[in-house]
């Protein structure tokens, strides 16, 4: 009994002393547990599930120094004291589902610190459960991740720029890795190519599109990119031909990277983008076309300038001769034959003029018909032998607001288009103009014009013609069926630009093997109540005093001797200085100012402009080489009551200077009297024998 007892007892002191073992281990665990936690750099919170809406028990120094808070602060808190106005209201509702059902996770929320200030809080949920598994505690380790999701965004956001501007840019972008062989192809460079969606990318389907033109230049380029010896670098511009046949002009831009394999350094990865630069390669040709025909036109109208005044030399000294000689007489004939030559190179000195104004467009009422004839007469000896020339030319009243320089090229660019789909099998070029009325909007299979007056121009050829695709495409520009080096695709494409511009309607009707016929509608003037031009009838004369200005010598001398021939009384000078100094000397002795335009010193606008402060009633004649010289709107501000264009024909200006002495005078201005003669003591140096009376 004694020996039953003394073994329990020792039984029982042993298992006291394991318990207390077993203790003081668990008491060293916990305090090496919390001195870890303690010194840990993260957050570390324990919330007691045990409790209704888990508060806090226990944080450790990082917690309180990211927060701001106290420990006398927490305790006894719950976690939606770091909750703030823009906390994630459905995620917290998420984190205390996770805590309801003891459940571990990880969240990440924007949190607050005591001082109000926002950071983002990456919170990983451990829940403790004791030996019944039911959750005791949670242990929550949090991290400030503020500056890592601010990297997250700035990175976020470049992309977004990056796919903005590759969005505005319409740029494709491309990807090729070497060791697989894939090629990626994004979509915008897909709609580029013209290729399907589910078309696969390969490097040999790039090299078909690209023109053939391009192909082996393109070729060695890539081939130079992939060169180990060379930085991978490659910026280029080719054509690349779609599946539809249409011609884009694209700019690749592209980097190889290399990686090194046994000392070799092999391509790895291609990145490159590509840019649609087709409307800038149209606006560069456009560019480049204007600024040579600047160029020639400046030198046409210098040309023409000078031409101007020496015709109008030859011209009027022919005219003023004319009634000199016998009309039987052969000089008569000769001197006649001088006159009709010097008025067809007058047209011709016209033309010149209108094709050198490039800078502008300026509408002014045409006879088209007259055009056309001109435009005509000058493209007849470029059409080949070979091609039967038919015009159709009906003389009309009608007149169209149109820009002479831009028919010119309109019809230039309708000829050369019709002569070309005839270049090799000859054919007839038929060429018709007339007008025509449609009482209502009329509409065909080529489109709708609206109801009203056309002049309608129309180039037919019996040529090759266009099937209903390309016809449709007609009018698209660099779209050409042309061979290579025949055409840039932009004749037809310019047509549609100026007849749009004139409020025009152009249309094409073409079928293969039988022709095309390309017809423009311009819309006519109203009826106008202006004069009719004078016929050739004889010079009207007069009495009165015309001061005349000019500072070729030649011109003046002429001028001076056709007033004279009229019965007017000239005061001629060469200089507007000169003029002007005449005019001041007795202003009311003059009735009429004729001054040309360009006149070294001052301009003829200028002098005009000083005599009318003088005499507001002084009635005045621009002669000019150029109607664009001077606005309409800037002669009538100036008091110029006339344009007369180089070169001077006698009857033309006769019957113009009498129109305006005519005209009657308004009541307020200062009628001039009768001239009185010009004393050789008032006349300067620069006063021209020719105006005094011939020997």
């Amino acid at each position: 009994m004694q020996l039953t007892a003394g073994l329990f007892f020792i039984a029982l002191v042993l298992l006291g002393g394991i318990a207390v073992q077993r203790f003081l281990r668990q008491r060293r665990d916990c305090l090496l547990q919390s001195k870890i936690i303690a010194s840990a750099n993260c957050c570390v919170a324990v919330t007691d599930a045990t409790a209704p809406r888990h508060p806090i028990v226990y944080v450790n120094p990082a917690f309180r120094l990211l927060t701001g808070y106290t420990e006398s602060d927490l305790l006894g808190q719950t976690m939606a004291i770091l909750a703030g106005p823009e906390t994630d209201r459905t995620l917290l509702d998420k984190l205390a589902v996770a805590l309801q059902d003891g459940r571990a996770g990880r969240i990440c929320l924007r949190h607050y610190r005591k001082n109000g200030t926002p950071f983002w809080n990456e919170i990983t949920l451990s829940p403790f459960k004791d030996r019944s598994g039911r959750v005791t505690s949670v242990v929550w380790v949090m991290v400030d991740v503020t500056q890592r999701r601010q990297e997250e965004r700035a990175v976020q956001e470049s992309e977004e720029r990056f796919d903005l501007a590759v969005q505005a840019a319409q740029a494709g972008i491309f990807e090729h890795d070497h060791h697989t062989d894939i090629l990626y192809w994004s979509p915008i460079l897909r709609d580029i190519y013209g290729v399907s969606p589910d078309e696969p990318a390969s490097l040999q389907r790039y090299v078909e599109l690209i023109h053939r033109s391009d192909r082996d230049r393109i070729l060695r380029t890539i081939h130079q990119a992939h060169d180990p010896s060379g930085d991978g670098r490659v910026h280029v511009e080719h054509q690349l031909v779609r599946p539809d046949g249409s011609v884009r002009h694209l700019s690749l831009r592209s980097r190889t990277w290399f990686d090194e394999e046994s000392g070799t350094r092999l391509p790895s990865r291609t990145l490159g983008m590509i840019i649609d630069v087709t409307d800038r390669k149209i606006a560069d040709t456009s560019r480049r076309d204007t600024s040579k025909m600047e160029a020639i036109g400046t030198l046409a109208g210098a040309i023409a300038h000078e031409f101007n005044n020496s015709l109008t030399a030859v011209l009027g000294f022919s005219q003023l001769a004319l009634p000199l000689v016998p009309s039987d007489s052969k000089a008569h004939r000769h001197i006649e034959q001088v006159v009709a030559a010097g008025k067809k190179s007058r047209e011709l000195v016209h033309q010149l003029l209108t094709f050198s104004q490039q800078s502008g467009q300026v509408r002014r009422p045409l006879s088209l018909h007259l055009l056309v004839r001109e435009s005509l007469k000058l493209l007849r000896p470029t059409i080949p032998s070979w091609i039967e020339f038919k015009a159709h030319i009906a003389k009309s009243a009608s007149l169209v607001s149109a820009d002479a320089t831009q028919m010119h090229q309109l019809i230039l660019n309708l000829v050369e288009n019709a002569v070309h789909a005839m270049h090799r099998t000859g054919g007839t070029l038929d060429i018709h103009l007339e007008d025509k009325e449609f009482s209502s909007d009329h509409v065909t299979s080529h489109g709708r014009i609206a109801a009203g007056c056309y002049t309608c121009l129309s180039v037919q050829d019996s040529g090759e013609g266009m099937d209903p695709d390309v016809a449709e495409r007609a009018f698209e520009p660099f779209f050409t069926t042309k061979p290579l080096g025949e055409g840039r695709g932009m004749g037809l494409p310019v047509v549609h630009g100026i007849v749009s511009a004139h409020g025009g309607t152009v249309w094409v009707d073409s079928h293969p093997s039988l022709g095309t016929t390309v017809s423009v509608y311009l819309p006519v003037l109203p009826a106008s109540s202006s004069s009719v031009p004078p016929k050739d009838e004889p010079p009207p004369h007069g009495h009165e005093c015309i001061l005349f200005v000019d500072d070729e010598e030649s011109l003046a001398r002429f001028g001076g001797e056709m007033l004279e021939s009229l019965g007017y009384y000239p005061i001629v000078r060469t200089s507007a200085m000169a003029a002007w100094e005449a005019f001041q000397a007795a202003p009311q002795r003059v009735d009429l100012l004729i001054a040309d335009q360009s006149m070294p010193g001052m301009t003829g606008d200028r002098l005009i402009r000083r005599c009318l402060r003088i005499r507001p009633d002084l009635p005045v004649i621009l002669c000019t080489g150029s109607e664009r010289q001077l606005s309409e709107e800037q002669a009538r501000s100036h008091g110029i009551a006339e344009f007369i264009l180089k070169p001077l024909i006698l009857n033309d200006l006769a019957h113009t200077i009498r129109r305006i002495l005519d005209r009657p005078v308004l009541p307020a201005n200062v009628p001039s009297g009768f001239a009185q003669p010009v004393t050789q003591s008032e006349v300067s140096s620069e006063e021209l024998n020719a105006v005094g009376p011939r020997s």
